[in-house]
């Protein structure tokens, strides 16, 4: 590597902490980071693992370590009460400003570096060093991934365990020595223990077994119980740690409320797996819990619970082009022309050849890897945003990073656009897509409004917007919001609610709100899972939203926002 690229590559990192320390002093905690602490909380404080079954414990031990430095958060909870008790974090603003700089630095620290260290990892396997470092900063400052590194969410984890498997099967490949073997397994496990998708690392794992060089089917063997071991002991360790003071009864009653529906929306898809589950709480209560979570899971992703807006649409039905949609439009656009000019360099100017190469054993392991992750992701009815595709981010960006390399004016022009980028978003990463330069009026920036777009990320931005402006109080139509999250986060906004009077004044409304509200009348109810509840909903708060948009538009605001100003109170239809 060059001094100048060395320079150029160190001067990027800079930029990429930077904006990093930036995403965890302004992003509000996203919607699920309340639940993750508070079952966090609970295991490590009380030895109790019986909340949050669907996601295994790893980070949410590790998001919730700077609450043992604070007062308990909440006594012993049933997971029917879960939601309410996770609020209470939201009385107490000081304690959610500690909490959201000491957990997400944390989480950085632990998952979101080293996944940066696998990117130049798995980079140099495929291609050098350069490409490597390209590679590791291209996922650093996109802002497709940027705001997810530190949040408290188990993506990056999985990431991070799907990037440094990939990296590993590479390693093992060249030597499948017993040292590479149970670093492949540690890789692995870290997957497996982060999410439940990690589980989708195993066909890469066995690819790379299969094809391992120079091995006897004894040796295979050998080394394939081996990885296996290894990957199995880290996610039984963390369920080891998060039941340090398990309690059969409340155990127990844990999986008897997940097969009943009464912790997940599963209906009635996991009664019949009650007796089995409870048998194997017998002998392995982490087990018992692992497959508890998993069947969930899997239950819900069969009946389509969450309800997802893309192009003027609302389904709880998994689209097949949503994802490939959701990658369009949200990768920076000097990747997704880096991709474009690496598969042109690629088709017409490789060296002319008659003989037609096989693929290497290590292409396999990559093109195996990310089939199998796309091809469940498009099949699933989990269409949440890009935050999904985080595990398969670094190979998706590859391309782009490997063609960037070769040159250093190449890796100048996408370094600094990807710099410029960052900052002019900044903070507001998470509600971007492709064509950020055209602000308010790109045409693309509310095509896909779920998951990413708004996830509760935006309160601190919406603050400092009112402050910026004047405006000493305004009200927000934000439906099935709690108010104490808003108030943990803004002294001059507050919630309204369908029976509140909109009075003269400034109100906020969530795109949520705006985008979900016109395409409710355009859905099947056989498309969306709680047709009737939503509409309910929708035509509760319809007056009120309605009474709003006859004010003053003072256009879009903190990324997911619409801000108006009401001059004279409207009569309600």
């Amino acid at each position: 590597m060059t001094r100048r690229f060395l320079w150029t590559s160190g001067l990027a990192l800079l930029a990429c902490l930077a904006l990093q320390v930036q995403a965890i002093r302004h992003q509000s905690l996203i919607g699920d980071a309340p639940y993750h602490l508070l079952a966090g909380h609970q295991a490590l404080r009380y030895g109790e693992n019986t909340l949050n079954l669907e996601h295994p414990p790893l980070v949410k031990l590790v998001a919730a370590i700077p609450l043992l430095l604070e007062e308990p958060l909440a006594p012993r909870t049933d997971v029917r009460d879960v939601l309410t008790t996770a609020r209470l974090l939201f009385d107490d603003p000081a304690l959610v400003r500690r909490v959201q700089l000491r957990s997400r630095t944390l989480l950085f620290i632990v998952f979101g570096v080293p996944l940066l260290i696998a990117c130049i990892g798995l980079g140099r396997r495929l291609g050098d060093t350069r490409s490597g470092v390209l590679l590791a900063l291209c996922v650093g400052l996109s802002f497709s991934s940027l705001p997810f590194l530190s949040v408290i969410q188990t993506d990056t984890a999985v990431a991070l365990g799907f990037t440094a498997t990939l990296w590993m099967a590479l390693r093992f490949q060249d030597h499948a020595t017993l040292g590479r073997s149970i670093a492949l397994g540690a890789a692995a496990g870290l997957a497996i223990a982060a999410k439940f998708s990690g589980l989708l690392v195993v066909p890469a794992v066995g690819i790379a077994l299969l094809l391992a060089p120079r091995l006897s089917w004894r040796e295979r063997l050998t080394r394939g119980l081996l990885i296996a071991t290894v990957a199995l002991a880290i996610p039984w360790s963390t369920y080891a740690i998060a039941n340090h003071h398990y309690s059969i009864d409340s155990g127990r009653q844990a999986i008897h409320l997940y097969c009943n529906g009464e912790a997940l929306v599963t209906g009635d898809r996991l009664q019949g797996w009650e007796e089995t589950l409870l048998t194997l709480e017998q002998s392995s209560p982490s087990l018992a819990q692992y497959a508890t979570g998993f069947l969930g899971i899997r239950a819900q992703n069969e009946l389509g619970i969450y309800p997802s807006y893309a192009f003027g649409t609302l389904s709880s039905e998994g689209r097949w082009w949503y994802f490939p949609a959701v990658l369009a439009l949200r990768t920076p656009l000097v990747l997704l022309i880096a991709t474009f000019l690496a598969y042109v360099s690629a088709r017409f100017y490789r060296p002319q050849s008659t003989t037609r190469r096989p693929l290497a054993a290590g292409t396999w392991v990559v093109l195996g890897a990310l089939a199998v992750y796309f091809g469940v992701a498009v099949s699933s009815s989990y269409n949440l945003g890009v935050r999904h595709l985080l595990p398969i981010l670094p190979l998706l960006y590859w391309p782009a990073a490997r063609w960037g390399s070769k040159t250093f004016r190449r890796t100048l022009v996408i370094l600094s656009l990807l710099i410029l980028e960052g900052v002019t978003l900044a903070p507001l990463w998470m509600s971007a897509t492709g064509s950020w330069w055209l602000g308010q009026n790109d045409p693309t920036r509310l095509l896909i409004v779920s998951g990413d777009t708004e996830y509760h990320q935006n309160f601190i931005a919406l603050e400092d917007w009112a402050r910026s402006q004047g405006i000493e109080r305004y009200g927000l139509l934000y439906p099935l919001l709690d108010p104490r999250e808003l108030a943990a986060y803004s002294a001059r906004g507050y919630l309204v609610t369908p029976d509140t009077p909109i009075d003269e004044g400034v109100y906020v409304t969530t795109v949520l709100l705006e985008s979900h509200l016109p395409a409710l009348r355009r859905t099947s109810p056989a498309r969306l899972r709680g047709f009737n509840a939503l509409s309910e909903l929708a035509e509760a708060w319809d007056p009120s939203w309605r009474a709003v948009l006859r004010g003053q538009d003072l256009g879009y605001v903190a990324g997911t926002f619409h801000a108006y100003r009401v001059e004279e109170s409207p009569s309600r239809p």
